[in-house]
């Protein structure tokens, strides 16, 4: 339940343009096979978006002074809602883009948009209220250049998400090796597999090369001596309750940087 609080100054210079990575994150909404519930105030997602088997989001270039997204009110007294745009670039009519275009008509799209200057991922579109994408190209003697609006297809009671999951590509950020206690999680958020162990179940501890702020999520090796988590060490479990790294299972976690050196790693979700 939200609390009326005073919304003050957020910091110097906060209200600057730009500051967008030159790709965004795309997924097809019927490709999601759980959507983790917003938080009380209906803003921050802190869940992971879980995927059907072999789905995924994808990532698209996309020119970074021509990146916009808004959100507008509309609807009679009593009866408003929020409607969310993005517009994109990208530049040139390779085959590939020309595929994107064909592929991605009419699907039901949410679109994921990053900063260069924190670790905030702004989720938009709803599960009810999913983007759709509205196509302009442009092949003339100044510019060659596929145009993307992506809007609302009805009204939504939600503002933009503040989405705290993991980010799910077509492959993992990288492979555990077994009985690796500590996984070196340096190639950033995403998806890291964990392998068996040789002898026995091993306990991951902590994570090294975290980054405060980043989510991260686990997958399970199965086999005859999944590692496991428990609450001791570096990490905060929902209920305490101990994970085991089981074939087709998953765990996510967001890292909070204590002090120089001490880390948490909060669970987010799990399956």
């Amino acid at each position: 339940m939200y609390t009326k609080v005073n919304v003050l100054k957020p910091g110097d210079n906060k209200g600057a343009g730009g500051d967008k990575k030159d790709k965004i994150t795309l997924f097809d909404w019927d490709d999601v096979l759980t959507m983790p519930a917003r938080d009380s105030k209906g803003v921050v997602i802190a869940g992971n978006i879980v995927f059907k088997p072999n789905t995924y989001m994808i990532l698209l270039y996309t020119t970074q002074d021509k990146t916009k997204a808004n959100v507008d009110s509309s609807g009679e007294t009593d009866a408003k809602g929020f409607e969310q745009t993005v517009e994109v670039a990208h530049p040139g009519d390779e085959v590939a883009i020309r595929e994107f275009r064909t592929y991605w008509l009419n699907r039901n799209i949410g679109i994921i948009i990053e900063r260069c200057s924190n670790t905030r991922k702004n989720l938009y579109g709803t599960p009810c209220a999913q983007l759709q994408m509205v196509l302009k190209a442009e092949d003339d003697k100044d510019k060659t250049l596929s145009t993307f609006t992506f809007k609302s297809i009805q009204k939504s009671q939600f503002d933009v998400a503040d989405y705290q999951g993991t980010m799910t590509y077509d492959t993992v950020k990288g492979t555990i090796a077994a009985d690796d206690t500590s996984p070196d999680v340096v190639a950033g958020e995403g998806q890291y597999q964990l392998t068996d162990g040789t002898a026995a179940p091993v306990t991951i501890t902590t994570l090294d090369n975290a980054v405060d702020g980043e989510s991260y999520t686990f997958l399970g090796s199965g086999g005859a001596y999944p590692s496991v988590i428990t609450k001791a060490n570096d990490f905060d479990l929902v209920n305490g309750t101990t994970w085991t790294a089981l074939l087709g299972a998953q765990i996510t976690f967001k890292a909070f940087k204590r002090d120089a050196a001490a880390w948490r790693f909060q669970e987010l979700s799990r399956t």
